[in-house]
């Protein structure tokens, strides 16, 4: 027999889900709705975490780049200024603790005014001991970077000076702490702490990573100060070397100055023909050993900071016909065809004259040296607005472009070794440039090889104004 049919009523057969009514609330629903919504702002959290952490990178990039624009902009800079780059990001100050020639001394730079006082109680020559809770010490001790929650404690040294500066740390430090070592070469010279203050979070991992990018650059500071600290010390010492040997020069050379012209006059004898030529020949190869000392005496004051120049308005003319003075017969000597062209009488410019006319005797005496008999030497003077442009230009050789600066600089020649044509110490031009831009002008070339060569001295020019006040005035009294 069949078994009896089932009765149809809802949700009797079980093939079939159960249907809930619309009104009744759905638990499995909600669940899963309340963890969609916690997924979703768990992700706006993170996105945000994400945004943060990329405007944080960005901003440390950028602060970077103003430290590495610092180091090449300034040839010597200091770690305090590039430490200063980086406050407040890295904290309210940082102690920089540097070893200079086998000893210590710290700097401290801050963001809050605050804050100086304290900085300055701790600044100065530091004593550098293993048991350092900051800076050096604490560096030398663990070599590495450290973040502190807060201050470690200050042992109570004996020393006035010792409590004076824990005191003025313990004032100061009042944060979270972070303490950076500055290598080069392996070696330890110096160690950057940088503090926040009490109501500010602990030091993470992003601000280690900066501190720890900018610590190179401080190291690089380091060495390119110290580079400069050597080669002004061995340039300081090649101009007292150059000096004392001009000085040591210059006697022997007027002694021979002084009995060769004894020998002229016929003190000791008549002389002959021969020896006249013999007496002339000595005493003009001390007049070029003299001028070539004199040119050393004045490249080491000027390098040294000894040579003052005393920069009054005198005429240019003055300057162009003094400086010419001795040259008329030289060039006619030597088949030159030497032409002058005057300044204009009012013409007024702002030199030292006694300078001044010694550049345009050297741009002379090397037109000389280089002009071939039958060439030309013109020296003028051209007014410009606001200059004057003392020319000297010739016929002669030429200069090839690629010397046109390196001629400027101390002891460069173009021709070198013991082929040279022409004697001279290569101070010249560097001497007559140097002059040119103290008097504030300047001293530039033109020039093409086998046509000739263009040297223009340009120096400020007087206008009505002050020519009136500097020569008709009376002094103002002080």
């Amino acid at each position: 027999m069949r078994p009896p049919p089932r009765e149809h009523n809802s949700g009797a057969d079980e093939r079939f889900p159960i249907r809930r009514p619309a009104d009744l609330p759905a638990q499995g629903g909600e669940a899963l709705v309340e963890h969609l919504a916690e997924r979703v702002a768990r992700a706006e959290r993170e996105l945000r975490l994400a945004r943060d952490r990329a405007t944080t990178a960005e901003r440390d990039r950028a602060l970077l780049s103003g430290v590495a624009r610092h180091v090449v902009d300034h040839g010597s800079t200091t770690p305090a200024e590039l430490t200063r780059l980086l406050l407040p990001v890295l904290g309210r100050w940082c102690a920089v603790d540097e070893l200079v020639r086998g000893s210590a001394t710290r700097t401290v730079v801050t963001h809050d005014r605050a804050d100086e006082a304290n900085a300055l109680a701790l600044e100065g020559p530091l004593r550098v001991a293993s048991e350092s809770s900051i800076g050096l010490g604490r560096v030398m001790r663990g070599g590495r970077i450290e973040r502190l929650s807060a201050l470690p404690a200050l042992r109570d040294d004996a020393t006035p000076d010792d409590r004076t500066a824990h005191a003025a740390i313990a004032r100061l430090a009042r944060g979270p702490l972070l303490i950076v070592p500055v290598l080069t070469g392996g070696r330890v010279v110096a160690a950057l702490t940088f503090g926040r203050g009490v109501d500010e979070p602990e030091y993470d991992e992003p601000a280690q990573w900066l501190a720890a990018e900018l610590a190179p650059f401080v190291a690089l500071g380091i060495e390119q100060r110290q580079m400069a600290s050597v080669s002004a010390s061995a340039s300081q010492a090649k101009a007292q070397f150059l000096t004392m040997m001009s000085h040591e020069l210059r006697t022997p050379l007027n002694a021979i100055a002084g009995y060769a012209q004894l020998l002229e006059m016929g003190f000791r004898g008549p002389l002959n023909e021969g020896q006249h030529d013999a007496v002339s020949r000595i005493l003009r190869g001390q007049e070029h050993l003299l001028e070539l000392v004199d040119a050393v005496l004045t490249f080491s004051r000027l390098t040294s900071g000894k040579l003052v120049l005393e920069s009054a308005p005198v005429a240019a003319s003055s300057i162009l016909l003094d400086a010419r003075e001795q040259y008329d017969a030289l060039f006619s000597a030597q088949g030159i065809d030497f032409r002058v062209e005057s300044c204009a009488r009012e013409t007024m410019v702002s030199a030292d004259a006694d300078r001044a006319q010694e550049v345009l005797r050297h741009l002379l005496a090397n037109a000389l040296k280089f002009t071939r008999r039958g060439g030309t030497v013109r020296l003028g003077c051209e007014v410009d607005a606001g200059v004057v442009h003392f020319v000297v230009a010739d016929t002669g050789r030429g200069i090839p472009q690629a010397h046109h600066e390196s001629i400027f600089h101390p002891f460069v020649q173009v021709e070198k070794g013991l082929t040279r044509s022409v004697d001279g110490t290569g101070l010249g031009l560097a001497v007559g440039r140097e002059l040119a831009e103290r008097m504030g002008g300047t001293l530039t070339v033109s020039s093409e090889v086998g046509v000739g060569s263009r040297f223009v001295l340009t120096l400020p020019l007087l206008d009505d104004e002050e020519r009136l006040d500097s020569i008709d005035s009376p002094p103002v009294a002080g």
